[in-house]
């Protein structure tokens, strides 16, 4: 399979990556929302990233936790889309009968987060979408005092944090060290 479509963070393609696995969270919370949250993994898919989003698995009736479940465990990166009901529920600040299926990500998220704080620290990438702000991120994903990815725009430049950090692309590389020589 080819990989010339991917685009690294600095927005030029990458042949020699192979294409990360993104399984994306977030809140069903208005249609403006969703729609956002589609384009957005669009994005991503065009880009060269093998994202998992519930709306594109709707052809069977299927156990979701399960389905989610192996989703987030199997993903290199899990995507959480800020917004403020995902705030709520990742807080515990939302009413038990509502948004299940990202109550039970969330629990997860933080059971994973507490089991190997290191580990699902890398993993799991809040991002803020155009019109959203880091106030929206749940505190579990420390919104504050970890790395978090603001989307301006859907384009690589827009994306350049979040796309560097999918494809292993630093955005700046350490200077070669050659010895010193004495005058």
């Amino acid at each position: 399979m080819s990989h010339d479509h991917i685009i690294s963070g600095n927005g030029h393609p990458e042949s020699d990556h192979a294409r990360p696995r993104a399984f994306v969270s977030y809140a069903h919370e208005s249609e403006d929302h969703r729609a956002d949250v589609l384009a957005f993994c669009e994005f991503l898919a065009s880009g060269g990233v093998d994202v998992r989003l519930d709306r594109w698995h709707l052809e069977a009736r299927r156990d979701w936790q399960l389905w989610a479940t192996r989703q987030i465990l199997d993903a290199d990166f899990v995507i959480v889309v800020a917004s403020e009901q995902c705030r709520a529920v990742g807080d515990g600040a939302r009413a038990t009968d509502a948004n299940l299926g990202l109550r039970s990500e969330m629990r997860l998220l933080r059971e994973l987060y507490h089991a190997d704080p290191e580990t699902w620290t890398r993993r799991v990438l809040p991002v803020v979408l155009p019109g959203h702000a880091v106030t929206e991120i749940p505190l579990f994903l420390q919104p504050r005092t970890a790395d978090h990815f603001m989307v301006t725009s859907l384009t690589p430049a827009g994306a350049d944090d979040l796309l560097r950090i999918l494809f292993g692309r630093p955005s700046l590389r350490p200077p070669c060290h050659a010895p010193l020589r004495a005058r």
